[in-house]
This record gives structure tokens, C-alpha cells and sequence, in this order.
């Protein structure tokens, strides 16, 4: 089942909440329920946000943003995540795009 951005979203905002602005040392499967918390997600299984998870901390290391996601990184990170988070970043005032 394909993600929908709206998903990416949830995924993200947890993430940079959790594991960029808190600096929370937050266990995967804490930071999973909490995003399974969400009625948009909830059906979405435990290995399938995982990777999303892995998703998130890819892109974030690849955008030298200090984060405390205790996951490896996936290397076929989702593009649409990445625009998700880039959005994410911007609205917490993160990480700003340079007008191109």
C-alpha cells in the first residue's frame, strides 16, 4: 500500500519533534505508537513505519540536521518523505530552502 503524504507528514512531525527539537532519546517502538496514535495511520503496520522512519533519519542526516533517531538509515529513502520533512522543517523553522 502506497503512503500517502498525509502519512509523511504524521511520520515527520513526531520525528523532528521527538528526535530533533526534544532531543529525546525516544525508543523506536515508544515513537511508533505514537504515531499510530494518529486515526490517518493507525492502520499502517509496525515494520512498514519503521521504515519510514529510517526514511526521515536519511534524509535528515543527509541535510546535516543533528537528531537523535536511534535507527539506521535507509539509503532508498522516499522521496515524497523528504519533501514532507523539508516542509516539516520549514514550518518549525528548522531548515529553510534557498529560493532558488
Amino acid at each position: 500500500m502506497e503512503w500517502k503524504a498525509e502519512e509523511d507528514i504524521i511520520c515527520c512531525e513526531v520525528c523532528v519533534y521527538e528526535y530533533v527539537i526534544k532531543k529525546n532519546d525516544t525508543e523506536i517502538k515508544t515513537c511508533i505508537e505514537t504515531i499510530k496514535k494518529h486515526a490517518s495511520i493507525c492502520r499502517r503496520g509496525e515494520g512498514s513505519i519503521k521504515n519510514r522512519i529510517q526514511n526521515i533519519k536519511f534524509w535528515l542526516d543527509e541535510l546535516y540536521i543533528e537528531n537523535n533517531i536511534p535507527v539506521t538509515p535507509l539509503s532508498h529513502a522516499a522521496n515524497q518523505t523528504k519533501k514532507c520533512l523539508l516542509d516539516c522543517l520549514k514550518n518549525t523553522g528548522i531548515y529553510v530552502l534557498k529560493e532558488e
